[in-house]
């Protein structure tokens, strides 16, 4: 569920906002840590293609999932110039790869949209463009296993 901000963002929602391919997306601001450069990862073997590996972020074993694959697009190649949302739910991190981090943006709440799509929160038109608002809790039951999502106990 996406939250309301202070009073002098009357009724509006932060969400940050990437991009994948041509296509525009958001998290809720209060699911994002941090946005993070990519660092060295370890592959898991046997895993979903989705999960490109894990990374170490501050002692923590943080699973990466490639949005791209998620999404059904083409991989991208992963870089040192890459980036991953540190993203967060039900005390569980995960890193989420992105082509581009945007920016903070302040939407009117968003309603859930009826779509095919089951990890699309709601869909909304904003600044001439359709930002697609994703459901962080069910990308993370469908790609991650227990064993793999990291505990965020920061």
């Amino acid at each position: 569920m996406l939250k309301k901000t202070s009073a002098a963002k009357d009724s509006l929602e932060a969400i940050l906002t990437f991009s994948l391919g041509a296509q525009v997306y958001a998290l809720p601001i209060d699911d994002v840590v941090e946005v993070a450069a990519m660092v060295e990862r370890t592959i898991v073997p046997d895993a979903r293609p989705e999960l490109l590996g894990v990374v170490n972020r501050r002692g923590q074993i943080l699973p990466l999932l490639d949005l791209r694959l998620v999404f059904h697009q083409p991989a991208a190649p992963v870089t040192s110039a890459t980036l991953f949302i540190v993203a967060s739910h039900a005390d569980k991190l995960v890193g989420l790869v992105v082509d581009e981090v945007q920016q903070v943006e302040y939407i009117p709440a968003v309603e859930k949209t009826r779509t095919s799509a089951k990890i699309i929160h709601g869909i909304i038109s904003h600044k001439e463009q359709l930002i697609q608002i994703v459901a962080l809790p069910v990308i993370m039951a469908t790609y991650l296993s227990d064993e793999v999502a990291a505990e965020g106990n920061d």
